[in-house]
């Protein structure tokens, strides 16, 4: 079972860290639409945002898929998943056209908050049985 454990643990925090480091590249293909898709939510400085969310977006995805730093870069992108998640899949406050692909990606984006948790605690109980 070591094995499989020791295999399992970077595949998945590897597939983890592709979907922000892809999503984050994405947001750089589409800077002014998505700028401006931020701006009709009520964000200000949109563009300044932006920025920062690419950079946490790719840099964070980048060190889960290496796994240098990958606890606090789980712990970064758990805490951007909060606001994010609220604000933008806020499925209590869409129309019914749009209800099922909020509640949907709402869902989505707790798992994946999830998973980063697990990932934080489990570069915490390595490095406590390091200490051990």
């Amino acid at each position: 079972m070591k094995n499989t454990t020791t295999l399992l643990y970077p595949v998945g925090r590897a597939a983890l860290g592709v979907l922000f480091f892809v999503s984050g590249l994405l947001k750089i293909g589409g800077y002014a639409g998505v700028a401006g898709y931020m701006s009709s939510m009520g964000l200000p400085f949109a563009t300044v945002l932006l920025a920062g969310v690419i950079a946490l977006e790719v840099g964070g995805g980048l060190l889960l898929i290496t796994g240098w730093q990958s606890r606090w870069a789980a712990l970064a992108l758990a805490l951007f998943l909060i606001p994010t998640t609220l604000v933008f899949h806020a499925f209590w406050a869409a129309d019914a056209a749009h209800y099922q692909d909020q509640l949907t990606n709402f869902l989505k984006n707790l798992s994946i908050f999830g998973g980063m948790l697990l990932l934080v605690e489990r570069g915490f109980a390595k490095t406590a049985a390091t200490l051990k």
